[in-house]
């Protein structure tokens, strides 16, 4: 019976048990989209509490990777057919996006961590993320672990230790998992097939329902490059800052002590990469959520090479307009070419 007097809503436990099913599914379906928010949350809480003095001048660099995560989750929520609750789904992804970092910034309690240690939790959370991905990666398809963590980590691998050897980083500091002959740890290595996955899968979710996306493998490998380097927008300042790399001393800061040919670097590695696996699907004919077979594979492994090569003619072809002949990023790849010929 009705009194006029105003009354609350029952919750209905059913329902409340549906949308948690509902999240979780979400979640652990498409986990390397959500790994942009777990990783900007996380980064942002180490920057306000683990550093001594805090950090808080790096807070900003969060908007980065939450914003690949909030593209993902709206375009999804837009397009995808089989979102139910689409206006929900938007709603949910604002209030995450907005409200957890903006809770972490009004309150969280300092807990400093020495520089050694915060090396270390670097290096080891490094191997716990990729074994996350790993694991998604192996229960919804086996062959992107072999394509991630195979022709992916063959790729990042030279990547890493050519920076080293060219002389532009050093990574000297994070010795836990360095493994001769190798000058760059594992730890770093293997970051590279972890990124790539996560941007990787972004765009792809991103091409099933984006038909101008899906028609052009340039298009789709720049904003793979573009994913990748918003995440390293943040990743890259507090790993500075703690030391986990160390720059030539001839680089000038341009992002919170990151140089900006660091960030150049990184669209022109990770998109020839990109394209070459794109247009590999084309030609064989894979659709983005097809399996890979062993042939499909081996011809990854086999564009490597050819990707490395366009990675460093785009990359010196950027720093030329850039910096010019004379400048540091051409001077230490003269160095080094002295050094290997004399």
């Amino acid at each position: 019976m009705r009194t006029g007097e105003p009354s609350l809503p029952i919750l209905n436990p059913t329902t409340s048990l549906w949308w948690l099913r509902r999240a979780r599914a979400e979640v652990w379906r498409f986990l390397p989209a959500w790994m942009f928010f777990v990783y900007a949350c996380l980064l942002l809480n180490a920057e306000l509490t683990n550093f001594s003095p805090a950090r808080a001048d790096l807070a900003h660099t969060v908007v980065f990777p939450l914003a690949v995560f909030v593209i993902f989750s709206v375009t999804r929520a837009l397009w995808a057919p089989d979102v139910v609750h689409r206006r929900a789904m938007i709603a949910s992804t604002v209030l995450l996006a907005i409200g957890l970092p903006l809770i972490n910034v009004l309150w969280h309690r300092p807990s400093p961590v020495t520089g050694d240690a915060l090396l270390g939790w670097y290096e080891w959370s490094n191997f716990a993320w990729a074994g996350l991905l790993l694991w998604h990666a192996w229960k919804h398809d086996k062959s992107q672990v072999a394509l991630f963590f195979g022709v992916g980590l063959s790729y990042g691998a030279v990547l890493e230790n050519g920076g080293i050897l060219l002389g532009f980083f050093d990574e000297s500091n994070l010795t836990r998992t360095l493994v001769k002959p190798f000058v760059a740890p594992v730890a770093t290595m293997i970051g590279w097939s972890v990124v790539l996955l996560m941007a990787t899968f972004v765009v792809r979710q991103l091409r099933a329902v984006l038909p101008w996306l899906r028609a052009s493998a340039l298009l789709s490998a720049l904003a793979v490059a573009a994913f990748a380097t918003m995440l390293d927008l943040q990743i890259d300042p507090i790993a500075t800052a703690s030391g986990c790399w160390v720059w030539h001393g001839s680089l000038p800061g341009w992002f919170h002590g990151v140089p900006l040919v660091n960030f150049v670097a990184w669209v022109c590695a990770l998109a020839p990469f990109s394209w070459v696996l794109f247009r590999l699907q084309d030609v064989r004919g894979l659709a983005d959520d097809s399996r890979w077979a062993m042939k499909d594979l081996a011809w990854g492994l086999v564009s490597v090479p050819p990707a490395l090569v366009l990675a460093a003619a785009s990359f010196m072809a950027v720093t030329l307009v850039l910096e010019g002949t004379q400048g540091p990023s051409w001077t230490l790849l003269n160095e080094f070419t002295l050094k290997l010929v004399g």
